[in-house]
């Protein structure tokens, strides 16, 4: 008998997006699917969008809700689960028409727990290959959770149905919460097999479409005097530091993931947040000297530095941010990416913005990478401005010399 796979769909708001995102789950060339929407008290006609989808497909089941917010969805969605594996699909985002049966098959060729794949979203890299990682293995466990952005996306993946069991988003906290969810089931999963391949595609809406679309990027861009309060994706990712280390101190005492030193894995999203900074900012043309104030307070954070320092363990090296020139090189940083953003849409040129203001960080500070791993985004980018291998690696090696 076919595996059954719950999908669910935490929906709010999302009438205009639906027919792609909903019509990309029921053209899937696997079939064997239970599609469970979760209505958090959507206003527009979302609802009578998905009533019109259930005349004509019956693996559709609707569920309506009071807002309450994802998490909250997402949870409720669990509740009515039946089948053997679960996949989260938010309903402006759409699938690759072949994605169940990509990764339902590498998980029956390889016997893994979970199934995860690259994904096109404008701020976040994913540099996935094709691989296996034994969960049960030190350096396999390291590597893909400290080493890959993968584990803090919740829709990449195609996880077994028992992985979860028992286990819910955190509903008191509004971001990084997906990554949470991972640190919860992590100790359930004992393999984890990866593909190179694009299945997933992530929809941003813009703030200038409607405040019904506003995300939670688009709230900490348009706040005012950002860096003043310190809200932004970096601090907010402090905030779920004790939430991680709970999670993964009780699974080291039980022997539930291969890992004595609590450190090893203090600091990897607090990295990885600080440089998206200048992907979001930077990418919304937020002014200049803010983003100057903003990274000054964060290459200035003392847990900015040790994330630096867990890093390095790993064969990077970085410029000294205790260096007294450190003023100077986060203006230089910052005034070659708002030429870089200037250039690509007033020129129109046919680069991947993130990338590019990433790589431009990567060339001012990366000092040295051994190339230990190479699905990090920092040794790939880098691996790319050397060999000169990429539009926006050609694009940057030519604006700084």
């Amino acid at each position: 008998m076919e595996d059954l796979i719950s999908v669910i769909v935490p929906m709010y708001n999302a009438e205009k997006f639906l027919d792609r995102s909903i019509g990309s789950i029921l053209n899937q060339s696997y079939k064997n699917l239970e599609i469970i929407i979760i209505n958090d008290g959507s206003t527009d006609g979302s609802v009578k969008k998905i009533e019109e989808f259930q005349k004509k497909d019956n693996r559709i089941k609707l569920y309506n809700q009071e807002n309450h917010g994802v998490s909250y969805a997402r949870n409720e969605g669990l509740k009515h689960i039946t089948g053997d594996y679960v996949q989260f699909v938010d309903a402006d985002d759409d699938l690759d028409l072949d994605y169940f049966k990509i990764q339902l098959g590498k998980i029956h060729e390889t016997g893994a727990d979970m199934a995860v794949c690259n994904n096109i979203h404008p701020f976040f890299l994913t540099y996935l290959t094709d691989r296996v990682y034994d969960m049960t293995n030190h350096d396999d466990f390291i590597e893909f959770y400290q080493h890959t952005y993968a584990p803090t996306l919740p829709w990449n993946k195609l996880i077994k149905a028992s992985a979860i069991k028992g286990i819910s988003f955190a509903e008191n906290i509004k971001f990084a919460e997906d990554e949470l969810f991972f640190c919860s089931i992590v100790k359930n999963i004992k393999k984890i097999v990866t593909t190179s391949q694009v299945l997933y595609h992530y929809f941003l809406a813009q703030a200038s479409n409607g405040d019904e679309e506003k995300s939670t990027i688009n709230d900490l861009i348009n706040a005012s005097k950002f860096w003043e309060y310190k809200s932004s994706f970096y601090y907010k990712g402090l905030l779920c530091i004790p939430h991680r280390l709970k999670d993964f101190q009780d699974a080291i005492i039980n022997k539930q993931i291969p890992i004595s030193d609590i450190t090893e894995i203090l600091y990897c999203r607090v990295f990885d947040y600080a440089f998206f900074q200048y992907a979001a900012y930077a990418g919304f043309m937020v002014p200049e000297e803010n983003m100057y104030q903003e990274m000054m307070n964060i290459f200035t954070d003392a847990f900015f530095y040790e994330s630096v320092k867990t890093q390095e363990r790993y064969g990077l090296k970085f410029f000294d941010f205790n260096s007294k020139e450190l003023s100077e090189k986060v203006r230089e940083i910052n005034h070659y990416i708002y030429i870089a953003y200037q250039d690509i849409y007033s020129k129109k040129l046919p680069l991947k913005p993130t990338y590019v203001a990433i790589s431009i960080f990567t060339k001012l500070f990366v000092v040295e990478d051994n190339d230990l791993n190479n699905v990090n985004w920092v040794n790939q980018l880098d691996k790319a401005l050397k060999e000169n291998s990429t539009p926006e690696a050609q694009y940057v090696n030519s604006l700084i010399k």
